[in-house]
């Protein structure tokens, strides 16, 4: 799981009594993918959806703060903007619901 990854990595990095840094293997979401990253990452903008049947409305993928995921009052469901989508599948790690 990514997010245990990256906990992990931050709790390491904070127990230090001097600077560190966390250099991860995505590219990043402000950067144009090159050949490369097309290569080793392939074509992972906007591959996340939600399933609107079994969306329950917590609003827990809100709280991660991603700008892709917007919470649609009338239908107390969330949906996700595929053109902000960078793939990184956070907000299925933290759904209930998977």
């Amino acid at each position: 799981m990514i997010q245990k990854e990256v906990k992990d990595a931050f709790d390491w990095a904070l127990a230090l009594n001097e600077p560190s840094v966390i250099i991860t293997r995505w590219p990043c979401v402000l950067k144009r993918l090159s050949d490369a990253d097309k290569i080793e990452f392939g074509d992972y903008k906007g591959l996340c959806q939600v399933a609107e049947e079994i969306c329950i409305g917590c609003k827990m993928c809100i709280k991660t703060g991603c700008p892709a995921l917007q919470f649609n009052k009338e239908t107390k469901k969330v949906k996700i903007d595929k053109v902000q989508c960078v793939g990184c599948k956070l907000c299925l790690q933290v759904c209930p619901v998977k």
